[in-house]
């Protein structure tokens, strides 16, 4: 994937919604959408996959203009988006699976101790109860409220939201474990960045 077009491409989203929604031009930011899906996943995809992706995404964008409901997908995407994060989240903590950010944290080094297990599986339970608050409003925000109101929110404010906690829960992580190794923010990143996410995620 190339990271820097996909974070371009991935910040001008969130403006191309607030004017797409505002002045009822959704194809400016389907248009978007569908590009990064196309960047994110062009790497993996052989030249066949790489020709079906943008031709269900065109027909896709084609189907939601024509039939009316392109505003309503837009409407639709921050709920599924923080909702879906937050069944993944919640689902982890049943009596049978480990806790998503324990999986992280114990594939990034952290000790397997009885204080990780409490810290990381409290902050998965905040993770949940975050994304889903989120998609509630997200939700009610669509249904009650201006478009320009839903638009900053959903589409930027929430996202901030996310980022603030993920960034502030560094710091934090260092104050209540203070015997786990410190390696430094940007060495955590490209920790994270390493992880099989793929295994993580289908872990019971």
């Amino acid at each position: 994937m190339n990271t820097p077009l996909a974070v371009s491409v991935a910040l001008s989203y969130p403006v191309a919604v607030v004017l797409g929604v505002t002045f009822g031009v959704p194809l400016l930011p389907l248009v978007i959408l569908a590009t990064l899906i196309q960047v994110a996943t062009w790497t993996s995809l052989a030249t066949t996959g790489r020709i079906v992706l943008a031709a269900g995404l065109s027909l896709g964008i084609a189907a939601a203009l024509l039939g009316g409901v392109a505003t309503w997908v837009l409407y639709a995407l921050p709920v599924l988006i923080t909702g879906l994060l937050s069944v993944l989240f919640a689902r982890s903590l049943r009596p049978d699976s480990i806790p998503l950010i324990t999986r992280y944290a114990l594939a990034m080094g952290a000790s397997d101790t009885p204080a990780v297990h409490r810290y990381t599986r409290s902050l998965t339970i905040i993770w949940a109860l975050l994304c889903g608050a989120l998609a509630v409003v997200s939700a009610w925000l669509a249904l009650f409220a201006s478009a320009a109101t839903w638009a900053v929110f959903a589409n930027g404010i929430n996202y901030l939201l996310l980022a603030g906690l993920f960034l502030l829960e560094y710091p934090l992580r260092r104050w209540l474990l203070r015997d786990e190794p410190r390696e430094g923010f940007v060495a955590y990143l490209m920790a994270l960045a390493r992880v099989d996410h793929h295994r993580m995620l289908r872990h019971p």
